[in-house]
């Protein structure tokens, strides 16, 4: 089962710089110390995409694979970390081959505890499913061999690095003594943070962070390496860094004379030749005199400007860095372009779709004021004077009667869809207010049921309630009046002549549970599959020829929502439909105290 977990993004995270930056250094992969740390990159993607996979993907067959690959995955990186730590340091020649045997010892007894474990459960011991703040995820309690190759033996390996570390910070120049000690924080990150996790000290509840540590100790050791240029990786990359942006970038000196630019920058600028280095921008730019006055004018106290500039219809986002040194003396500029062109003509188009969007919402508003003001009122109206007719027609002649009936009942059926449609739309319009208060429950059914006297007479139904009269609700009267109104309307819609309509309430702790059940057709599962849910047609016809759509019940289902309950129905096709949902007995601030 997928699921979105938090935890799961940000091992995910913690993978992909793990990956770019493996894909950065491969290029280097003659160098010892770039082979060594890309052990150490693959053991932490293992580490942090099994144990972001584990959080993602719940599965029961397949969650102790998991767990295995990601100690694969510390064991890996723990020699990974080693091998980096003894080129760091210099230490090469300790590299025999006793030691290799010696380190291959973590991952080699780790696979053992992996491969073992299903059978014996030598990794951990017992593994369950709990739920943290509302997501499934797994708890494991490890077994004393786990604890053994994940824990034990990378401490062993963590102290003799850390002896080699401190050894080269007494014995080494000031400026390597920097080096040293950043990949000593970078062991440290790892070791407080597995410490703290066994403690009980958990920032996020849940997770081990030692998974995301490892890969800020990999990050750390890259910017030890490329900051302090080390074994001639920089050199061998400085050149090409630049080179790959699809910014163009022109690096000036403190006499604005340009010195270096980018590939891009040759193809933006036309400049193939690097004759023009060290001269004036002046020459470089000479076929954009935008660029020329905009730099003549650019302030000396401020440090970054950004400005656009547009040429051969397009825009370009033009970012002027500064460089001081120490005693914030200006001692160069970077000039970075970016194509912004089609981020302009995105938010154009954003412009003209939202004022699109808002003559089609005005209009949409003038038209649900216009069925709200001008065709409700005059068909309340005809309703009512229906209603008068018909009674008095009844009086007098049956088939006249029966015509006059026909119209009332579909004079009823339009101002109830419209009723709906201006609840619904005042609903989706944020119009609607929630205003909540203390009800009995049986007065709000019974004046419900007050507007169905007639027409249950006139199919000889009749209503069966069972509400408690000590059933107090928290809600907003009105939307519960129109739920119970439409939930009553179609189960007289569907009911069989002369049968019953049951209402009752059952007390369920926090909640009154409100059913409507009739006896009447009933609905099939693939109706009842598309109840609730917009956009979903459903046409039925009453047992007297009267006609439903499912609006009303999208409008009820929403409502109780608002209320802070729950609906749903059930039918088995045949015998009737029953439909249910809960009101609050209080309001949830004094559920919560």
């Amino acid at each position: 089962m997928w699921q979105f977990h938090p935890y799961s993004l940000l091992l995910f995270l913690a993978f992909s710089f793990n990956l770019a930056l493996g894909l950065f250094i491969l290029k280097s992969f003659r160098l010892d110390i770039v082979k060594y740390l890309l052990v150490l990159v693959f053991g932490s993607m293992m580490w942090t995409g099994f144990y972001g996979i584990d959080f993602a993907f719940i599965s029961p067959s397949l969650h102790r694979t998991f767990v295995a690959l990601l100690y694969i995955g510390v064991a890996i990186a723990n020699v990974g970390m080693v091998l980096v730590s003894l080129e760091f340091t210099q230490n090469k020649h300790l590299l025999t081959r006793r030691f290799w045997v010696l380190l291959t010892i973590q991952p080699f007894l780790t696979l053992i505890v992996c491969v073992l474990d299903p059978i014996f459960k030598t990794l951990t011991l017992d593994t369950y499913l709990v739920s943290i703040n509302d997501r499934i995820q797994w708890i494991q309690v490890t077994n004393t061999a786990g604890f053994f190759v994940s824990y034990f033996l990378s401490f062993f390996w963590s102290v003799f690095v850390a002896y080699l570390l401190v050894k080269g910070i007494f014995i080494s120049k000031s400026t390597e003594r920097r080096r040293y000690l950043l990949i000593l924080i970078s062991y440290l990150f790892i070791w407080i943070t597995a410490i703290l996790h066994k403690l009980g000290v958990r920032p996020l509840p849940g997770i081990n962070l030692t998974a995301v540590m490892s890969t800020m100790q990999v990050i750390l050791i890259f910017f030890a390496i490329g900051y302090y240029r080390m074994f001639d990786l920089v050199p061998l990359v400085r050149g090409e860094i630049v080179d790959e942006l699809d910014e163009a970038v022109v690096i000036l000196d403190f006499n604005n004379r340009v010195v270096d630019w980018n590939i891009a920058a040759e193809h933006l600028f036309c400049t193939a030749s690097k004759n023009a280095s060290l001269l004036s921008y002046k020459y470089f730019f000479a076929s954009s005199p935008g660029i020329i006055s905009k730099l003549d004018h650019l302030s000396e106290k401020r440090t970054l400007t950004k400005w656009i500039w547009e040429k051969d219809d397009k825009y370009w986002e033009v970012t002027a860095k500064q460089i001081r040194d120490a005693n914030r003396k200006k001692i160069g500029m970077v000039l970075v372009f970016r194509d912004n062109t089609e981020q302009r003509n995105l938010e154009k188009q954003m412009a003209n779709v939202n004022r699109e969007l808002l003559v089609a919402n005005g209009t949409k508003d003038r038209f649900l004021s216009i069925i709200s003001h001008d065709l409700r009122g005059p068909l309340a109206g005809i309703k009512m004077l229906l209603k008068v007719l018909n009674e008095d027609m009844k009086k007098k002649e049956d088939a006249l009667s029966g015509m006059t009936q026909s119209l009332v009942d579909a004079t009823e059926s339009v101002f109830s869809l419209l009723e709906n449609l201006l609840e619904w739309s005042k609903l989706q319009r944020g119009q609607e207010e929630y205003r909540p208060h203390y009800y009995r429950l049986d007065n709000i059914v019974r004046e419900c049921l007050e507007l169905f006297v007639l027409s249950a007479s006139n199919k000889g139904i009749t209503f069966e309630v069972a509400i408690p009269s000590h059933a107090m609700v928290f809600c907003d009267d009105r939307m519960i009046i129109t739920v119970i109104r439409n939930l009553v309307s179609n189960a007289l819609k569907f009911s069989h002549s002369n049968s019953k309509i049951q209402i009752d309430a059952v007390d369920t702790g926090k909640d009154w549970q409100v059913s409507v059940i009739d006896s009447g057709v009933g609905m099939s599962k693939s109706i009842l599959n598309k109840l609730f849910k917009v956009g979903e047609v459903i046409k039925s016809t009453g047992t007297g020829g009267e006609t439903g759509n499912g609006i009303g019940l999208l409008l009820c289902h929403e409502f109780v929502s608002v209320n802070g309950g729950v609906m749903f129905a059930d039918s088995d096709g045949v015998s009737g439909s029953k439909f249910v949902f809960t009101i609050p007995k209080k309001m949830k601030e004094e559920i919560i105290s």
